[in-house]
């Protein structure tokens, strides 16, 4: 690994891991009115930290730790691991989510935050030193260790010491299986790093449904109930694709009555699966309670013709481009970069304002969206009733070389960027937080990638993105930002503190990890900026640790490599 590449991936580290380092430092660590009980995850926390900043400057090549039973080619191609974001990424999130959230809220139901924040920290300590170095002694020796400090000494609610550790174990053994079978079953699909993101998040909600499960609370307000609803479809959506998987054939026939049949069957048995958890936790009829929820309102009402007519908009339009492009030739690449933002376009006009009308409608939106997403990706793979083929075609003109892998993830990757700030932060405290996704990737990497396709000269060491698109990203966050603040009167709150600068230095961060990463861009940019935005929106003032936590990470890079490798070799 020569130097520019290997200072490319530490500056890309340094975004992330400097967010949560500044948060740590300026507002403590959650639950942040009792700093005796927030001691160990926030230790491991910083030796997970410690340890990437020093294995991307000293690491010689950082394919050389993968998860154990897995091999480099499994992962994406043409991207480095991304060790650190599965160690950071989930963590970083969730200790955003309590930063102004009450003891009510952090406590209320399911996990809580608080709760969510310390089993982020289990998982990202077991899989930091599952794909470390060390023989496979140590590593099982301080993941025990982490899981059995987190137990007995984090800031949980009650006192079971039993029920804290299956809680642990059972999260760190989740992400640990879930991030094997996404690189195994799905090679080429996932960096190491993305499968990990994703198998802490899906753990991290079926733990919370199962504590759901267990309490019982009742009714409950509709924020908790739409956080319901999509734990609840996620579990019917897995039984779908496992029957799904069960009656597929292993060699297409075409159109076939009994494929048809075991679609609908799934289909029956997966909306029965989610209707009876969300009714035995809220105690309530869930369809009569979302039908009223969507349709219940004029808004709501005016939000779905809206999502109708543009919708339909949509289809004509690409149905037009579809009949109108000549030769079975390769599109080029600045047409095929419009077709593919052509959708991160629409996403705006989608959702930017069904959220400032209806928060929860978008959510409801959002999880139903998920939901067809995965199980119309199964059918593609399964090849199910002859549409493999078809869907595959389809699909194939709006992808690029991240997708070559045999699960198509840009579509996945950008309803998951738009839709998890809304899930998280559905109540419209922190409107620029919650449509983080929104904005990075409707407008400032769409005008990115154009701009640095179309004039961009000047590339940054490293890597193929250019200086000009990265400026053209953080012009755009820009003022798509600012106009989202000048727009009052939405039943949002705009903070005094959180002026031009504030935006600029969260744009400016933004735009220079989409320069520097490797990994999906519709997935890390999102999350992130979420992160940036709910640390800022929070502070009177940006902390000046930021300065010594900056300046700290801008000089490790002097120190000579060959002192880092030496020290490494001790």
């Amino acid at each position: 690994m020569d130097t520019a590449q290997r200072l490319r991936l530490y500056y890309e580290a340094c975004i992330p891991m400097g967010l949560l380092v500044l948060g740590m430092l300026h507002y403590g660590l959650p639950p942040f009115d009792d700093a005796t009980l927030t001691l160990v995850p926030g230790l491991l926390m910083c030796m997970i930290i410690m340890y990437y900043l020093y294995d991307r400057l000293s690491c010689e090549n950082d394919d050389s730790h993968v998860l154990p039973g897995t091999q480099t080619s499994m992962y994406r191609r043409r991207a480095d691991p991304g060790r650190m974001w599965g160690g950071v990424l989930v963590p970083l999130v969730l200790f955003a989510l309590n930063i102004g959230s009450s003891s009510d809220e952090k406590h209320n139901m399911g996990l809580g935050a608080c709760g969510a924040w310390v089993l982020s920290v289990a998982m990202a300590w077991t899989f930091t030193v599952r794909t470390s170095a060390l023989s496979s002694g140590c590593s099982w020796a301080l993941g025990g260790a982490g899981i059995l400090a987190l137990t007995l000494a984090g800031p949980w609610e009650h006192g079971n010491v039993g029920v804290h550790v299956c809680l642990v174990a059972a999260a760190a053994s989740a992400q640990h299986m879930g991030t094997q079978f996404l690189v195994r079953k799905l090679p080429r699909s996932f960096t190491l790093g993305e499968a990990a993101a994703i198998a802490q998040g899906t753990s991290l909600a079926v733990l919370d449904l199962a504590a759901r499960l267990f309490t019982r609370k009742g009714l409950v307000d509709p924020q908790h109930m739409c956080v319901l609803v999509l734990e609840a479809a996620g579990v019917g959506t897995a039984l779908i694709v496992c029957v799904l998987y069960m009656v597929a054939p292993r060699h297409s026939q075409g159109v076939c009555v009994a494929d048809t049949v075991w679609m609908c069957v799934a289909a029956g048995a997966g909306a029965g699966v989610t209707t009876s958890i969300i009714a035995f936790v809220s105690g309530t009829n869930p369809v009569r309670w979302i039908v009223l929820a969507v349709l219940g309102s004029q808004t709501g009402r005016m939000v779905l013709i809206y999502w109708l007519m543009l919708m339909l908009c949509a289809t004509a339009i690409y149905a037009w481009c579809a009949q109108t492009s000549t030769g079975p030739s390769s599109p080029s690449k600045l047409v095929l970069h419009i077709k593919r933002k052509s959708y991160h376009i629409l996403a705006v006009f989608l959702f930017a304002p069904a959220f400032v009308a209806t928060p929860l409608v978008l959510h409801i939106g959002f999880t139903l969206a998920l939901c067809v997403f995965v199980c119309a990706e199964s059918v593609r793979v399964l090849c199910l009733n002859g549409w493999g083929g078809q869907m595959t075609r389809f699909m194939r003109r709006f992808t690029d070389a991240r997708d070559v892998g045999l699960v198509v993830t840009a579509h996945f990757y950008l309803l998951i960027g738009c839709a998890v700030p809304v899930w998280l932060d559905n109540t419209r405290g922190c409107v620029e937080a919650a449509l983080a996704g929104v904005l990075a990737l409707g407008v400032a990497d769409t005008c990115a990638s154009l701009v640095g396709l179309r004039f961009g000269s000047i590339k940054w060491p490293a890597t193929v993105k250019t200086v000009e698109g990265t400026c053209a990203f953080i012009v755009s966050l820009v003022v798509a930002v600012e106009c989202v603040r000048w727009a009052k009167g939405f039943g949002y709150e705009i903070t005094p503190s959180y002026g031009v600068m504030g935006s600029l230095v969260v744009c400016v961060a933004m735009g220079v990890l989409e320069a520097l990463t490797d990994q999906n861009d519709n997935l890390v940019i999102p999350l992130t900026m979420y992160a940036a935005v709910k640390m800022l929106i929070h502070s009177d003032a940006i902390s000046w640790i930021s300065v010594v936590v900056v300046a700290a990470m801008l000089v490790m890079p002097l120190i000579p490599h060959s002192t880092l490798i030496q020290l490494r070799t001790q």
